[in-house]
């Protein structure tokens, strides 16, 4: 039997499996009750975790677990790759990254019983593949320990004294492993019984010596942790002693992966209480979106057929409690109907956003385990008003596909057009973008025709829930670029799998210079979803509070008037239409940037030349306008 315990001390997601074990480490000193095995019952020294680190658990495992072969040990943010695939990508620390703790996660460093039991046929001691110390710039291990931020090198060389007097037989190896420049770190393993035994017999009484001796009376909490800091050190020294003395054992070194995202998953609102049918629309919003969420839920609000109960929810990316209130007040002149919340605020803070992007256009990838008690929802992004009522929607036979979305029209122009992609993926025309960055093809050919656009999703959340596919697609966005982000991974990851509907519940304008170069059907379905709108959604560059562009803008401007933002974006909207520029600053910052040291300076000025430009020109130079405002987002 094998049980790899993984220390937690702190509220995170909670992986667990038949082989992986979660234990809270110092439970015996925490306010915190995880639903785990705590490290404070049985035989224990849970209290001493302060200084012991993740050994409180190790302890514990030796001491209580009776009925395993094999004992592994692992870290809520470190675990092994058993998968071993020679094409990873590996930090100077020896690190692989991962975006979050999640089945993708299992799967892909084969975290499952199966896995390991056949990396582990045979093998008597699994250990992390030593990382050279060299790289961090230390000579070697003594100098890694003595340089290294909160240690301090005597408790270190009191560590070689203990141990001399304790087991003199290991001291040769001590010296080798200080002098050395390989570490084996975290005092992450996985050993047979008879050589998790030896390692404990040993390794715990001269923690119990130096915990002893260590006068940490002036340390900082940080460096308190010393007996901890010092047993990963001798862990390196009781696997160079096995190696040397034990030639028949049979030692394998595994890469480790360092999890980015720990946060649990967002806590999912109840389902409502109601005898009506249920409608779930679903909206991600951060504080700077929230006027424009507030005209969304009035428009949904207004327009839903009050035969159904409207159960309206908001991926919160931080909105605070003065923002919600708002929303829920909207809200309270429709009876059936709930507005909540799932906090996000901790959720992809380590993925990289472009081009007016938010973190919150992410959230979406997560619904189909944030929302398990939900089979069905409708996803709406947040610069959309909904003009007709989404019950027929909603209700749609989705024909064995996992989400329904309407045809992107915009990036068929694109492909027509040739307008290069992102600097960052090759700058690849449409066409070419879709082909072999997305690898979507048919016969031979870019699939143009199958990529949709996500502003309205209708989500078959159980079946997405089952496939597995989003949680591969967030580990795709997380290590790799694209041009329109979580749409451009939805696309690839659910090619074959979208069902068509009808562009009138996603209508996007588009100026002449695009639309012209629509195929005649296409042209056709554009102009008729423009005359009979059912959602419109103001992607792109004709926003309402941005400009005057957009035809269809009265309809924002309608639901916006139900809101309490109305005002204070008309007004910002009229200022930033009328107020005068310098056309001097412009013209000195477009001839060369360079001279413009100020970058607010510079941002007001290629702000006020763009403003200043006809829309024709505006539309052809769109792409290059997104690349020089990333450039001079970037440098401030």
């Amino acid at each position: 039997m094998i049980s790899i315990y993984v220390n937690y001390f702190a509220p995170a997601k909670i992986i667990e499996t038949d082989v992986l074990r979660p234990i809270q480490v110092g439970a015996a000193n925490s306010d915190l009750k995880l639903d785990m095995i705590g490290d404070d019952t049985g035989d224990n020294i849970s209290a001493r975790n302060p200084a012991y680190c993740e050994m409180t658990g190790i302890y514990w495992a030796w001491k209580n677990d009776r009925k395993s072969d094999v004992f592994g040990f692992m870290h809520y943010r470190r675990f092994f790759d058993f998968r071993s695939e020679p094409s990873r990508q590996i930090d100077q620390h020896g690190l692989m990254y991962h975006p979050q703790l999640d089945e993708s996660l299992i799967k892909k460093y084969g975290l499952t019983r199966d896995v390991i039991e056949k990396v582990m046929d045979g093998c008597d001691m699994l250990v992390p593949a030593p990382f050279d110390v060299r790289g961090a710039g230390p000579a070697n291990l003594r100098v890694h320990y003595e340089t290294a931020p909160h240690h301090h090198i005597e408790d270190l060389d009191l560590a070689g004294r203990i141990l001399g007097e304790l087991s003199p037989e290991y001291v040769p190896y001590f010296d080798k492993a200080m002098s050395g420049r390989l570490l084996y770190p975290n005092n992450m393993f996985l050993f047979t019984r008879e050589v998790f035994e030896e390692y404990c017999s040993w390794i715990f009484p001269i923690l119990e010596r130096l915990d002893a001796e260590i006068d940490v009376s002036e340390y900082s909490w940080q460096e308190a942790r010393a007996v901890g800091y010092i047993a990963e050190r001798l862990l390196t020294v009781f696997i160079l002693r096995q190696k040397a003395t034990k030639p028949r054992l049979v030692i394998k070194e595994l890469e480790r992966v360092f999890v980015r995202d720990t946060t649990a998953d967002p806590e999912e609102p109840p389902l409502p209480e109601t005898d009506k049918s249920i409608i779930t629309v679903v909206a991600s919003c951060d504080a700077a979106y929230i006027p424009h969420l507030g005209a969304l839920v009035e428009s949904i609000f207004s327009t839903t057929s009050s035969d159904y109960f409207l159960d309206f929810i908001v991926l919160d990316g931080g909105l605070g409690e003065g923002g919600r209130r708002l929303i829920r007040k909207i809200g309270q002149a429709r009876a059936d109907s709930s507005i909540s919340f799932v906090d996000m605020t901790q959720k992809y803070l380590g993925l990289s956003v472009h081009s007016g992007f938010s973190r919150a256009t992410f959230f979406r990838l997560s619904l189909p385990d944030i929302l398990t008690k939900r089979d069905r929802i409708l996803f709406l992004d947040t610069d959309m008003v909904v003009v007709d009522d989404i019950a027929v929607l909603y209700n749609m036979d989705l024909d064995g596909a996992l989400i329904a979305a309407a045809p992107d029209l915009v990036i068929r122009a694109f492909a027509k057009m040739g307008v290069p992609s992102l600097h960052e993926t090759g700058s690849l025309k449409t066409a070419d973008y879709i082909a072999d960055h997305l690898n979507m093809s048919l016969n031979g050919k870019p699939a143009i025709e199958s990529y949709h656009q996500a502003g309205t999703l209708v989500m078959d959340l159980k079946g997405l829930r089952a496939s597995g596919i989003l949680r591969d697609a967030i580990t795709d966005l997380a290590e790799n670029t694209y041009w329109f982000l979580d749409q451009d991974i939805l696309n690839k990851h659910l090619f074959g799998k979208i069902k068509s509907i009808s562009s009138r519940w996603n209508v996007l304008w588009m100026d002449h210079d695009h639309s012209s170069l629509l195929s005649d059907g296409d042209r056709k379905m554009y102009e008729q979803s423009f005359e009979n709108p059912a959602i419109v959604h103001y992607a792109g560059i004709g926003k309402p509070w941005r400009n005057s562009l957009n035809p269809l803008s009265h309809y924002y401007w309608e639901a916006l008037r139900g809101t309490p933002w109305y005002e204070t974006i008309l007004f910002e909207f009229l200022d930033r239409r009328y107020l005068p520029h310098d056309p001097n600053a412009a013209r000195m910052a477009l001839q060369d940037p360079s001279l413009v040291k100020d970058r607010g300076v510079l941002r007001r000025a290629t702000t006020a030349t763009w403003r200043a430009l006809p829309h024709r020109i505006k539309v052809k130079i769109w792409p290059l306008a997104n690349r020089v405002k990333r450039a001079i987002d970037k440098d401030q």
